[in-house]
Formats: C-alpha cells, structure tokens, sequence
C-alpha cells in the first residue's frame, strides 16, 4: 500500500476503537424501553460511538439538498414569482460553514437528526427568509430520492 493510500485510509475513520473488554454499557436508543448495548468509543478522543440506527449523511447529501432548494426557488415551485434565489456564492457559505463545525459528517458519533438540526440553523443564518418546513421538506425530497 502506497503512502496516498494508507493516509486515505485514515481521513475515512480517524477513530481509534478501543478493544472489545473496553467498551462501555450505554442505552441504544432514546426510548421508554431503555435497551443497552456495548458501546465502542475511541482511545484518542474518548468520543463514544452511535448506535442508534441514525447515521450521519456525508457531505454530498447536504450538496444535493442545496442544489434541490436552488432548483424549487429558481423554477418558483410553490413559492411567489419573485421569492429570492438561492445563488451559487450562498450555497458554498453554507457549506463552507458546515466544513466549519467539528465532526459534522463524522459517522461515528453524528446522528442524522442532529445533522439536520444544525444544518436548519446554519441555512437560517444566512438565509433568514428561508422557512424551517421549506428546508425540512427539501430534506426530506432528497432522502426519497
């Protein structure tokens, strides 16, 4: 394996699991039934692993979504004939503030509803004018496909 790929290798899981006798009891979901499981957490950060059943999305997913609200406030889908557009420069602010969040597309412990929460707040901040259904249902959209 070359240099390039072994660094590659790392940037995809840049987590260091602790050995099976570690792991640490931990409820699995948010729920009244209250089910515990073994969890993996990392030896470098100390970051426990989610084993919710929600996996964070990677960035592409959040890239499809601002292209999708682009696309319904260009062609006026729903929205009155002169709402503002959703222009190149304000998509990559967005992303670039997403970039800016620590662990934002980590699997590893990011949950999918958390990464919407914050992706709501993040579009609202530069787009106030953007209601949260309108960023929830273009989610959503994209989630189905």
């Amino acid at each position: 394996m070359s240099s390039e790929e072994e660094a590659e290798t790392e940037d995809l899981n840049p987590h260091n699991p602790a050995p099976p006798s570690e792991k640490v009891w931990l409820p699995v979901y948010l729920d009244e039934e209250g089910k515990l499981a073994k969890h993996d957490w990392c030896l470098d950060t100390g970051i426990i692993k989610n084993q919710g059943g929600e996996e964070a999305k990677p960035k592409g997913f959040y890239i499809l979504v601002l292209n999708k609200m682009k696309y319904i406030l260009k062609s006026d889908l729903g929205h009155a004939k002169n709402a503002p557009k959703l222009p190149e420069s304000q998509i990559k602010l967005i992303l670039w503030d997403l970039d800016q969040i620590d662990g934002f597309y980590d699997k590893w412990w990011r949950t999918e509803s958390s990464q919407v929460e914050t992706f709501i707040k993040i579009v609202q901040n530069r787009r106030a004018d953007l209601s949260r259904k309108f960023i929830i249902d273009t989610v959503v959209r994209t989630l189905r496909g």
